[in-house]
């Protein structure tokens, strides 16, 4: 007799991307001889020959010298933390990708029934880890009247049940706001005697940039946050980040990774540290090549009449469309007619409808093609569309 599964309920909790594969579009297109162009996920961008890659180690795995050896580059290297007096030892762990760490975070933190807060709009994953710890997600929501940035007494509100656990995300996906640090200074006095631990999740800091911000350079962060950070964004490699700040938070990390036997790739391991040495001209690079491709895009799209939200160091942008359908219907039909695309607002939360995430292409060729297909289809979509000439 076969046995029937079914997933188990704190699955069904999770949210999914309401685009789907769009399948049927996709042999529509290719029957038409129109290749799919993707500006809603956002792929890594490698380092582009800044860094030359290393010769493989022997090993498959880094041992613990070569992981010792990154903990201290990362501390003596990234400007934003650089501040913060780290511990490398007990302040700091080698992680998977962020998204894989929030869910080790909240797995080793979060019992069955207690509360965590996310930001709405926001990066589903960590809503996902939130349900996969059996807690409850407490959505907070953030306005584009102020600039998506929360209201400090709403979130020390408290819920239902008393709160737990804060995630925070800035520079924000999908919106490209940023928080200063008199946000996350007050913050941390607002809730310093509430015992809420901070998640503040970082994968677009960049270790050389000279003017990020980080909330463990706020007096007593390090006993109140823990910073998640990406290798995969800021230098490409995939599948690498690490965690910083609260030191219990760390070693009760460290553990878990630890038990599930994570040892993380020797290779990736000696393409960060090497990365770390030239963190400064690889963010100068990107920052110049970012510029021109969000000034490009957003002159494309504002003489269309779109709403553009673009912050200097996301490689996407927040855009609202003049169209009178959701943002999931809009993103369906710029696939159909146009075969471009982005990710709807709502695949963000509820709070981000009628809104689009654009990524910024590295490939200046696709970017261009993306955009004028987007401009000969908008007669589609627009309320008003006057040609040109």
């Amino acid at each position: 007799m076969k046995i029937l599964i079914d997933k188990a309920q704190r699955l069904w909790k999770m949210p999914q991307a309401a685009l789907g594969p769009m399948k049927f579009a996709r042999k529509r297109l290719t029957s038409r001889g129109v290749g799919l162009i993707d500006l809603g996920s956002i792929a890594p961008e490698l380092m582009d020959k800044i860094v030359e890659p290393a010769a493989r180690p022997a090993n498959i795995f880094a041992d613990k010298e070569a992981l010792a050896g990154l903990k201290r580059k990362i501390v003596e290297k990234h400007l934003p933390l650089s501040s913060a007096g780290i511990d490398p030892e007990k302040e700091l762990a080698i992680t998977p990708g962020i998204g894989m760490t929030a869910s080790l975070l909240t797995l080793s933190t979060l019992n069955p029934g207690d509360t965590a807060a996310c930001p709405d709009p926001g990066p589903q994953y960590f809503r996902t880890a939130i349900c996969l710890a059996d807690a409850i997600p407490c959505p907070y929501p953030l306005a584009e009247r102020n600039d998506y940035i929360p209201n400090i007494s709403s979130l020390t509100e408290p819920p239902e049940r008393k709160l737990k656990m804060l995630f925070l995300n800035y520079p924000h996906n999908p919106t490209t706001s940023s928080a200063d640090f008199y946000f996350y200074r007050d913050l941390l006095r607002a809730i310093n005697f509430e015992n809420i631990l901070v998640v503040s999740d970082c994968a677009y800091i960049h270790p050389g940039d000279r003017d990020a911000v980080s909330i463990l350079q706020a007096k007593g962060a390090k006993k109140m946050a823990v910073e998640l950070h990406s290798f995969s964004t800021t230098f490409g490699i995939d599948g690498l980040g690490f965690a910083v700040g609260h030191r219990d938070v760390i070693a009760t990390l460290e553990g878990l990774l630890e038990a599930l036997e994570y040892i993380p790739d020797a290779y990736r391991v000696q393409l960060a540290a090497t990365a770390l040495d030239r963190s400064v001209e690889i963010f100068d690079r990107r920052s110049e090549s970012l510029k021109g491709r969000r000034e490009t895009a957003a002159a494309r799209l504002k003489e269309l009449g779109w709403r553009i939200r673009a912050g200097e160091q996301t490689p996407f942008m927040w855009v609202r469309p003049t169209a009178k359908s959701s943002s999931l219907a809009f993103s369906r039909r710029l696939i159909t007619k146009a075969g471009v695309r982005l990710a709807p607002g709502t695949d963000f939360g509820e709070a981000g409808e009628g809104w689009q995430r654009l990524t910024l292409h590295p490939d200046r060729a696709i970017m261009a093609e993306a955009l004028e297909r987007i401009s000969n289809h908008s007669r589609l979509w627009q309320r008003k569309y006057r040609p040109k000439g």
